[in-house]
This record gives structure tokens, sequence and C-alpha cells, in this order.
């Protein structure tokens, strides 16, 4: 099960027990957990994504710097997660949560201007890395859990194409369908 497929999961989890002020149900320390591993491979997408393009001109050291930034807002809001765990209750530093989604907010929109630039994946992958967070908040508020949605496309979408470029996708599809059997 690939990571996007944790937001996904999260999101599901969210219409069958919304989320509560306390951590009251296994269902709830499922969730942050799904959460937690979904951040840390957010993460690791955003180390390939850069390592994909820190050869490129286009994206040179301020796409580092960008990227960084990135890592850093999902790394905080990973650990505010656990930390929330750790206590019991999910509004933990929450002032702290909102300084890591405000560096996830600057950090993926700028790093999505430097994928546009740099033009080694597709589009798409760059506009989705400047409109997923920030319109998930958005959503959150139509549909509960649609920002777990939101990221799951942009990190699916994202994992593609880094497969397609370093020529994994149809090596994966064959061990699937060799696992499948």
């Amino acid at each position: 099960m690939g990571y996007r497929s944790l937001f996904v999961l999260g999101t599901i989890l969210t219409q069958v027990a919304p989320t509560g002020t306390s951590y009251e149900s296994a269902t709830d320390y499922v969730r942050a957990f799904m959460t937690i591993g979904a951040f840390v491979a957010s993460m690791v997408a955003i180390f390939g994504l850069h390592a994909l393009h820190r050869s490129t001109p286009r994206y040179g050291r301020v796409g580092m710097i960008r990227a960084v930034l990135a890592i850093i807002g999902y790394g905080i809001v990973a650990l505010v997660v656990a930390a929330g765990m750790a206590t019991g209750d999910p509004t933990t530093l929450i002032e702290v949560r909102l300084a890591g989604a405000t560096t996830v907010l600057i950090g993926s929109t700028l790093l999505g201007v430097a994928i546009l630039l740099a033009r080694r994946v597709p589009w798409w992958c760059g506009v989705l890395l400047i409109i997923a967070f920030p319109l998930g908040d958005v959503a959150d508020e139509i549909f509960s859990g649609a920002e777990g949605l939101l990221l799951g496309l942009l990190w699916g979408s994202v994992g593609v194409a880094l497969l397609q470029k370093a020529g994994l996708a149809d090596r994966a599809v064959v061990l699937q369908s060799a696992a499948a059997r």
C-alpha cells in the first residue's frame, strides 16, 4: 500500500469516526499513526523530487531551500501529531502545528514553482504542489477529510511521475503482478 493511500484511509476513518478533541478510541490512534506515516513519506517524496532536480540549472540552490522548507514543515506537523498522541490531546502544540503548516504552504508553493521551471516532471506535479495544501483546508470546510484526498492525489501523482522518470513504473507493475500470483 502506497503512502498516498494513508491520506485516503485517514479520510475514510474521519468519515467513520470523526476526529474529536481527544484521543478516545483506537481509531483515533490509528488515524494519527497513518497521518504521521503519510507526512514522513511525503518528506521522502520531496527528497526524491529534490534528487531528480538538483542537477537542473533552473532548480539550483534556491530549489534546495524550497525543498528543505517543505520537508521541515511536514516534519513539524508529524512531530506535533506524535506529541498529541503522547499527551492524548490532538490540540497539543497547536501553535507549533500552525507554524509547521505555514512552512509546508510556503515550501510547497515555492517548490511547485521550481518544479514548473525545471520541467523534469509533468507540469501538473508543480501545480498540485502549489494548490493541494491550501485547497485542502478550503475543501475540509465542505467535506471533512477532503484535505487527505487532495494530498493523496498530490503525492500519488508525484510518486507516479518519479517512478516514470526513474524507469521503475513498468517494473513496479510487473512486481505487483508477480506478487499477486
